[in-house]
């Protein structure tokens, strides 16, 4: 009789482990967005907010993400540093460019990363009351 128990006691045990494994490489390779955004320069190929398309504003801009958190942003020669973030667990980044360009201030924001792809990150604000999405591609 504790043939079986323990048995099964075992086969639960390296069940739950693997399971456990899996779960925290979800939570941090699989999901991590700094290899993919550091790679490239990026433009704004989709930026909606509260339901009306601004993506037009942001023509000409180029984004640089740096891994130690520096953002760079340029348009026309004139450069505009910032920083982001991410949060990997919250599946989200954090982008603040200051205040000095109101077209970059609507990007100021906690972005949950709804698609990432090498090519392409798919984001939704997190942080206002009204809805908004920035899709990034690759240069």
């Amino acid at each position: 009789m504790k043939k079986p128990l323990l048995l099964f006691a075992v086969k639960s045990a390296v069940i739950l482990y693997f399971a456990a494994c899996t779960s925290i490489q979800d939570y941090t390779v699989a999901s991590s967005a700094t290899p993919v955004v550091t790679k490239n320069a990026w433009k704004v190929n989709l930026f909606m907010d509260a339901n009306n398309d601004h993506t037009n504003d942001f023509e000409g801009y180029t984004f640089a993400f740096n891994i130690s958190g520096d953002l760079k942003v340029s348009r026309n020669g004139v450069d505009v540093n910032g920083n982001w973030a991410e949060d990997n667990i919250s599946k989200r980044i954090t982008i603040d460019l200051g205040n000095t360009d109101q077209t970059l201030v609507k990007l100021n924001d906690y972005w949950r990363i709804s698609s990432l792809k090498n090519e392409a990150v798919d984001m939704e604000s997190s942080n206002k009351p009204v809805t908004g999405r920035l899709l990034i591609t690759a240069l």
